[in-house]
């Protein structure tokens, strides 16, 4: 028992450890990302694959169960006082701490530690300045390709986008060919999953989740359908050791515009055109903003995290309500994110838009440094 307890110790102490260090040394969360995160990806996300459900997400039901039951078991302690009861409340209690060492573990080298990894913009680009004028270019170009897209998209009787693709082999390649510019994004991926629970996760305004401590990509099945490649290449990112939102938004949008397929390119332009619309709104006067192209009927039809007939399901088997849901995982995310070093929690998302400011230099307008921005 001194052995197993010397063990705990020693884990608690190494997430610890390892999370001080990786506040204080990018270079070597860098390192880390390239040449060992990728070893569990190769190893515990080969083995979840096996699995057609989120093995994740059944994991974190027994978890609550698991917790619920250990806060009501020294109640039995006032009712059964033989020594095998006092033993099984022993070896329970040393089980959920093995479960929690777990979780600490697997958080902190699958995910805490991947939050300080140098970013994007410091080993890509050059921390620009940019104007409004460029922020528009960018606008007008999402809002040109979006609605040359949304007509080549097959649809049924109600104008909904359906797809005879294979989704899951066409957003592995997109990420795939994107590890040839970013290499931490090369290698396998698992197929991504459904979540059981996507009414509840609707509820959340949730797309997409990663389980660092199954290594498993999850998507949202309820939501429009316009919504799902850009979400699975976000959490592919994830499985790469990009943890940054803005940056997995970034890495999703590109993988799927980059792709040939048109329909991946229509649900990334889709997945950004909201957050630069929303800084435009910012910047820009009305006459600015009138002045700009207009996006069309099958755009703002598409534009939408579930349809109105989803949405109704949703509200009618609703055990809480969506807006005690979303305030719950709001406040979650945000305490989450601010944890470990996203100082603006979740505005963090909408810093994507900084990226595709970085990414549009030189090719709609001349590359060089704005004086307005």
């Amino acid at each position: 028992m001194k052995r197993k307890n010397k063990v705990l110790a020693a884990l608690f102490c190494a997430a610890v450890l390892i999370n001080v260090v990786s506040w204080f040394c990018k270079p070597a969360v860098s390192w880390y990302r390239r040449y060992i995160f990728p070893l569990w990806t190769n190893t515990l996300a080969r083995v979840m694959s096996v699995f057609p459900f989120s093995v994740g997400e059944i994991l974190i039901y027994c978890g609550i169960f698991v917790i619920l039951f250990a806060l009501v078991l020294p109640v039995t302690a006032l009712v059964f006082r033989s020594e095998k009861m006092k033993k099984f409340r022993r070896g329970y209690f040393r089980f959920v701490v093995w479960v929690i060492a777990w979780v600490v573990l697997t958080e902190t080298l699958n995910c805490f530690v991947l939050y300080h990894a140098p970013t994007v913009e410091e080993e890509y680009y050059d921390n620009r300045t940019y104007g409004k004028e460029e922020l528009l270019l960018v606008y007008q170009e999402l809002v040109t390709r979006a609605n040359e897209l949304s007509g080549m998209m097959q649809r049924d009787a109600d104008g909904n986008v359906v797809y005879g693709g294979d989704m899951y082999a066409a957003c592995k390649t997109a990420m795939q060919n994107l590890g040839t510019e970013y290499p931490y994004l090369s290698g396998y991926y698992p197929n991504p999953k459904k979540i059981a629970s996507s009414d509840f996760m609707s509820q959340q305004y949730l797309c997409g989740i990663y389980f660092p401590f199954t290594l498993e990509a999850n998507y949202n099945g309820t939501m429009y359908l316009m919504n799902d490649a850009a979400t699975i290449c976000h959490e592919f990112s994830h499985l790469k050791g990009v943890i940054l939102e803005d940056e997995a938004n970034y890495f999703g949008f590109l993988a799927c515009i980059q792709s040939e397929d048109p329909f991946l390119q229509y649900s990334g332009y889709l997945s950004v055109l909201n957050y630069v619309a929303g800084e435009v709104k910012k910047v820009a006067s009305e006459e600015e903003r009138a002045a700009l192209p207009a996006v069309n009927e099958w755009v703002l039809k598409d534009i939408v995290f579930l349809t109105d007939e989803a949405w109704e399901r949703v509200e009618k088997k609703a055990v809480v309500s969506t807006e005690t849901a979303n305030q719950a995982t709001d406040k979650f995310l945000q305490s989450n994110l601010k944890a470990n070093g996203v100082s603006d929690g979740m505005v963090s998302y909408s810093r994507v838009v900084r990226l595709l400011l970085d990414y549009y230099n030189g090719k709609l307008w001349e590359s060089g440094e704005s004086g307005n921005e």
